[in-house]
């Protein structure tokens, strides 16, 4: 009699062994279609993007990130607080600078500042610093759908 009842209990443990990869396939499609679903629901996230350049360049700079679907961009002059020596010793030419503040994507942030970083090594007088600070969150959802460029999504929708 005991191993009549080993049988059956190994029996119902190939059973289940079985129907496991019936339900792992059922879940793995769930999950899946819940991926989906979020990534088309979502919010994309925003990123700050600094970038410090010469005062000269900084249309040029600003048009360039233009082409990264960034719809806001603030410039503001800046100087810098090294003494004549000290830039000479670092190899800056003039401590007049200008600050872009930019919004962008941040599944755009990297392409952007790799285009930042060819930028700086390639164009003459072209050296500056870029670096990006993420944000946690955008107050009113028009406001959020301008700065992330999803206007042309809402209306596709309408």
């Amino acid at each position: 009699m005991p191993e009549k009842e080993n049988i059956s209990t190994q029996e119902k443990q190939e059973k289940h062994i079985r129907r496991i990869p019936i339900r792992g396939r059922l879940k793995q499609r769930l999950q899946n279609r819940k991926e989906d679903a979020r990534a088309n629901l979502a919010p994309r996230k925003l990123k700050l993007l600094v970038t410090i350049v010469n005062r000269r360049k900084a249309e040029f700079y600003a048009d360039l990130l233009q082409s990264f679907e960034i719809n806001m961009q603030l410039l503001m002059r800046g100087e810098g607080t090294a003494n004549s020596e000290m830039r000479h010793l670092l190899g800056l030419e003039d401590n007049e600078k200008a600050v872009i503040f930019s919004l962008v994507r941040a599944d755009k942030a990297d392409a952007a500042l790799e285009t930042l970083e060819e930028k700086f090594r390639t164009v003459r007088d072209g050296k500056g610093i870029a670096y990006t600070v993420p944000l946690s969150s955008v107050v009113g959802v028009a406001i959020y759908s301008f700065l992330s460029n999803n206007r042309m999504a809402r209306e596709e929708k309408k």
